[in-house]
């Protein structure tokens, strides 16, 4: 019953009409002859009056006893009418009216007259349950020396008493939050920005005796003189706060000094609200002295999440919409899950999965994992039913709507929601995290494979140099063309093909590294496709633009990459086909998904049109020894792994089914210019000086002091770093220096090449040395320039090669 349907004093007003209708028809009665036809009358008037009424009304005589109940009380308790009629109205129904309270306020209202409204009372109904009412009483006939009756309303209150119980434990949980809050809360109003209230964090911050004592402060008398930019803190406080009324908000690092002249430093979130139509400041203040790195990274997050909470509230009891508003911005997926299917989902959680919050209701989780992990949350759903322990931050696979696989890491917690279990969870987007974690594990697997191939190139390579070094001598001592010298040939070449396997082998190892130059990936792309293709049913298209760059990289290494892509793509069209090989220009940020730091790139596309591969094996098929093909080594596309990321690259390949691959490839690109060489030179040309030769290995000495005497050089052979130096030492003492030095870069139990060449510059500055290896894991074979090197050859190597190489650095 609204409060304009009760006179001055409280009473219903409609109490009051029929105690004025009931009155003057009691009057009319009593000047009729006979009396008691005067209460039947006046008791009938009152019952079709009462009967209209909707609001349940009971009518009691003196005795307490029930009159007459009308239609709405009967159904509104449900209670037979035959029943009521004589009966006391403690004993009607289930006793539910039996209340000492009521005899009281009944009998009171018997004695004195006294009406009775708004009393408040929990009754425990039959049919219907507890309920909250109202009931209100009024002295329907008050005139001596007639029957006494009393009018008895009630009104259902259950609704407002539970909204109005709902508000309170409402404002009674915000004020909890807001006294509870580890930060130092306080609130300024206009127009000199005074502190009006503060949580019980800003007294114990600030040493403060009470609120009072807090707020008879203004901010910048909790501050020292000058902020420590020099800036006055009155004067730079206005701005703080200026700024703040402005934009909304304002964060900043402030210097506090507390109520004993403690000075510690403090982060200081500003934020604008509007509270019963004034625009207020909400200041949050947090001590952050001392504070390590990782701690404060961590609580930062925290704060900022709860500075979204603070920004949009506007006061304390419309807390919940304002947490609503935070989960919505949050960057992680935030869900409430129970009975089978999600609850709530925030946006965040909407754009990890692909689905909207309609479609999401009710899912049940499985729906969303991958097919291969739902077994597994089968077992966390059953130990957590069982009351096992499970874990609360797990990683799960999910299918998000367009079909794409995204490793989630989901945490997880009990809580009651709506006065039942759920979990609350948050599901963080792991990724590119993931995929990292990948590209390490088959970084990891090429090192270890590393450290048995460089051991076994090293000393093959030293074979091999003395092998293609004698095969090349002798097919200068027979003639061209005979037997003796085709069967040369083809050995040279057939111990070529073996130096290939070693430098394979060679790229797995860190003694890989590149001898770079400036180089044309045209260039390596086109003679590589000439080269795989020759004799093929497979073409090759390119489309290069003219401008594209130059990359800074060995040669040799990117040709034996794109041969194995190449290679790869020629086997996987057995019926024939063509292979698309673009190029381009391109940027990375650094906000890209490719694991690369920001940089000028060339991405490299080869695509084909074979039978493609496997979803399940694309992730490992850049493993080494992992081949589809029965012969195959499983080195080729490692090979090529291994070789992009050892020029700063990455190599990654989208393939299904029948629909082709496409291995897509970035390397760091240069805008330098490639300078023309002169490479017009008679290799064989006749040299002119004096060489000193430094290797352990005997037989290399021994075959290239022969090619070397061939070429019209004098030569002198040294075992480790110590002979070299004596012997170039004692050259330059007798006048006859030599005019270069060929050092072998790693001596077992010996001074290396590093080492010996240092010291020939401290006795030579001038000196031409040249360093040659067949594996090393130090970086002096692509730096060679750095440490005093004039000249960098690779073993195995022919006698073109030296011949070339010896000339350029005694020349130059």
């Amino acid at each position: 019953m609204d409060d304009r349907d009760r006179n001055k004093n409280g009473i219903p007003e409609k109490h009051v009409e029929l105690r004025q209708h009931i009155t003057e028809k009691d009057s009319e009665v009593s000047c009729s002859d006979s009396e008691t036809a005067g209460k039947l009358e006046n008791l009938e008037f009152f019952k079709n009056i009462i009967a209209a009424v909707r609001e349940p009304i009971l009518v009691l005589n003196s005795d307490l006893k029930c009159v007459f109940a009308n239609r709405s009380f009967v159904q509104a308790f449900n209670i037979d009418h035959s029943t009521i009629h004589g009966k006391s109205i403690f004993s009607i129904g289930n006793r539910f009216l039996n209340i000492p309270e009521l005899k009281e306020l009944l009998n009171e209202l018997l004695s004195i007259h006294q009406d009775f409204n708004e009393y408040e009372v929990n009754l425990d109904l039959i049919h219907i349950g507890n309920r909250a009412m109202s009931l209100n009483a009024t002295d329907a006939a008050q005139q001596s020396g007639r029957e006494r009756l009393i009018l008895l309303s009630f009104e259902d209150i259950t609704i407002r008493y539970e909204a109005e119980k709902q508000l309170l434990e409402s404002e009674r949980k915000y004020r909890t939050l807001f006294d509870s809050s580890g930060d130092a809360i306080m609130m300024l109003a206009p127009p000199d920005w005074s502190f009006t209230a503060c949580n019980p964090a800003t007294i114990e911050l600030f040493r403060c005796n009470s609120e009072s004592d807090f707020t008879s402060s203004r901010p910048w008398d909790l501050s020292p003189e000058y902020q420590p930019d020099g800036q006055i803190s009155s004067i730079k406080a206005k701005m703080m706060i200026e700024s703040a009324v402005k934009t909304g908000s304002n964060l900043f690092e402030w210097t506090h000094r507390k109520t004993h002249g403690e000075i510690f430093q403090a982060s200081v979130l500003l934020s604008r609200i509007e509270l019963h139509g004034h625009t207020m400041l909400q200041a949050t203040v947090r001590d952050i002295t001392g504070r390590k790195e990782i701690e404060e990274e961590l609580r930062d997050h925290r704060f900022h999440l709860e500075e979204l909470v603070r920004n949009r509230t506007a006061e304390l009891s419309e807390s919940e919409e304002k947490y609503r508003t935070l989960v919505e911005h949050s960057h992680d997926g935030i869900y409430i899950y129970a009975g089978g299917g999600f609850l709530f989902v925030n946006n965040r959680m909407c754009d990890i999965t692909g689905y909207t919050k309609v479609e999401l209701s009710g899912m049940n989780f499985l729906e969303l994992a991958h097919p291969e992990d739902r077994e597994r949350i089968r077992e966390y759903e059953l130990l957590r039913e069982s009351g096992a322990k499970v874990p609360s931050v797990f990683q799960v696979r999910i299918m998000k709507k367009d079909g794409i696989e995204r490793y989630i890491e989901f945490s997880a917690k009990g809580i009651t929601y709506h006065g039942k279990y759920a979990v609350l969870g948050v599901g963080r987007d792991i990724t590119a995290l993931k995929l990292f974690d990948e590209e390490q594990s088959k970084m990891d697997k090429l090192e270890s494979l590393g450290v048995l191939a460089g051991g076994i190139a090293h000393d093959f390579n030293n074979f091999l140099a003395a092998i293609i070094g004698n095969i090349s001598l002798a097919r200068l001592m027979v003639e061209p063309g005979s037997n003796i010298y085709e069967i040369l040939t083809s050995s040279e070449h057939a111990a070529s093909q073996a130096s290939a396997l070693t430098r394979q082998l060679l790229t797995f190892s860190k003694g890989g590294e590149p001898v770079k130059d400036l180089v044309s990936i045209t260039t390596l792309l086109q003679e590589s496709c000439n080269f795989i293709l020759s004799g093929s049913n497979v073409t090759a298209e390119f489309n290069f633009p003219e401008d594209l760059r130059l990359i800074n990289a060995d040669p040799g290494q990117i040709t034996q990459a794109i041969n194995n892509i190449i290679l790869n793509a020629n086997q996987a069209m057995p019926e024939g086909g063509r292979i698309l090989i673009s190029a381009e220009n391109i940027k990375i940020s650094d906000n890209s998904t490719i694991p690369l730091k920001k940089d000028s790139y060339i991405r490299i596309q080869i695509k084909d049109e074979g039978i493609g591969i496997p979803e399940e094996q694309l992730t490992i098929i850049f493993d080494p020894f992992f081949s589809t093909k029965q012969l195959g080594t499983g080195l080729g596309l490692s090979t090529a792994y291994s070789i992009i990321h050892k020029h700063h690259g990455h190599i990654l390949v989208e393939s299904g089914i029948n629909s082709g691959s496409t291995f897509i490839i970035y390397l760091p690109s240069v805008t330098e210019k490639m300078e023309k060489k002169q490479m017009e030179i008679d290799f064989l040309t006749a040299g002119e000086g004096k060489i000193l030769i430094m290797d352990d290995k005997e037989i290399i000495r021994d075959t290239m002091e022969a090619i070397l005497i061939r070429l019209g050089y004098e030569v002198e052979c040294a075992v480790n770093g110590r002979e070299a130096i004596e012997k170039y030492s004692n050259s330059m003492k007798n006048g006859n220096s030599f005019n270069a030095v060929i050092l072998d870069l790693t001596i077992p139990n010996g001074m290396g090449g590093e080492e010996t060449v240092k010291e020939l510059l401290s006795i030579d500055p001038d000196i031409r040395a040249i360093v040659s290896s067949g594996y090393s894991t130090n970086p002096v074979m692509s730096n060679y320039e750095t440490y005093g090197f004039r000249g960098v050859i690779l073993k195995p190597y022919s006698i073109s090669q030296i011949a070339y190489l010896l000339q350029e650095v005694i020349d130059r």
